[in-house]
């Protein structure tokens, strides 16, 4: 059976804080290459999320772990479009 993997992963980014940044960064991987990197912005985190389509996603100022359930759904819309009909 083969491992099941996720197309897109966070991986934190400390080496890409500015000096007074004190939130962490992240880099959102898509098939372990760079798409983009979340900052955190006045009141969450700001970046792009990749979708089936080849677009970026933007779901605007939120949370780590909203980001974190968003990318759980489009990896699970990843994980869909693969299984042959």
């Amino acid at each position: 059976m083969a491992k099941k993997t996720a197309r897109i992963q966070l991986r934190e980014a400390p080496h890409k804080r500015a000096m007074c940044e004190t939130k962490m960064r992240y880099d959102v991987l898509l098939d372990g290459k760079l798409f983009d990197t979340l900052y955190f912005n006045m009141r969450g985190y700001c970046g792009y999320l990749p979708t089936l389509d080849g677009k970026k996603l933007d779901i605007g100022e939120r949370s780590i772990s909203a980001f974190r359930a968003e990318i759980r759904k489009v990896n699970a819309e990843f994980r869909e479009a693969a299984q042959p009909q």
